[in-house]
């Protein structure tokens, strides 16, 4: 009887395997319900945003990041072997005036520019935070309700959860990787505001601190 279990659970174990892989295959093609689509089932990405019951703008669903291409690319534009866009350097590259830095976050980023961005957290893994998960080429899941959105990253299963009950802030809070974050919709566009970010977490490659003793 022993013999005979041991040759039967090897087999009962391959079989298992076999069977997640291909439940597991499943998933990748399996259209997310609600998402517009061309005749050929890929997404329409002119099409009006979806509403949620209460006519507000769905970002339920899956999300990347825009990759730029090859050709758009230069060396003072994006990073050419990832394809990274320019904000994963410079988060404020596209504001006329850049991130309004506070003294505070100027002289922190002196010694990060001056060390090559060496310590920055996230190349030793450590979750890059929002807005910057943002300029990564890693997936993202939005879920959506009335009163909260959870952001899940692919990047080490990280989360982040944005209330949209109408709750304050919390004040002084014990600083976290993600923050505390609430939302208000101004007609379609929703405004996110986030506290509690630890300070030594960057908001981009040239050393942009998240956070800063004062806001």
């Amino acid at each position: 009887m022993k013999n005979t279990l041991n040759a039967f659970w090897p087999a009962v174990l391959v079989c298992t395997l076999a069977a997640g892989t291909v439940a597991r295959a499943q998933w990748l093609n399996y259209p997310t319900p609600g998402i517009p689509r061309l005749a050929n089932g890929a997404p329409n990405l002119k099409a009006p945003a979806p509403r949620t019951p209460d006519g507000k703008p769905d970002f339920s669903g899956m999300w990347f990041a825009n990759v730029p291409s090859r050709d758009f690319c230069r060396e003072k534009d994006c990073i050419q072997e990832e394809r990274m866009a320019r904000e994963q350097i410079n988060l404020g590259i596209k504001l006329k005036d850049g991130l309004p830095y506070t003294e505070w976050s100027k002289e922190q980023m002196k010694p990060r520019r001056a060390n090559g961005g060496r310590e920055d957290p996230h190349t030793y893994c450590m979750p890059p935070n929002f807005p910057r998960a943002w300029t990564l080429p890693q997936y993202m899941r939005i879920v959506q309700t009335p009163g909260m959105m959870v952001v899940l990253h692919e990047f080490n299963e990280a989360y982040r959860e944005i209330y949209l009950d109408g709750r304050p802030l919390p004040v002084n809070p014990n600083p976290t990787w993600n923050g505390y974050s609430t939302g208000h919709w101004e007609g379609d566009t929703l405004v996110i505001e986030t506290n509690g970010i630890r300070d030594d977490m960057w908001l981009d490659i040239q050393g942009s601190p998240a956070a800063s003793p004062s806001g």
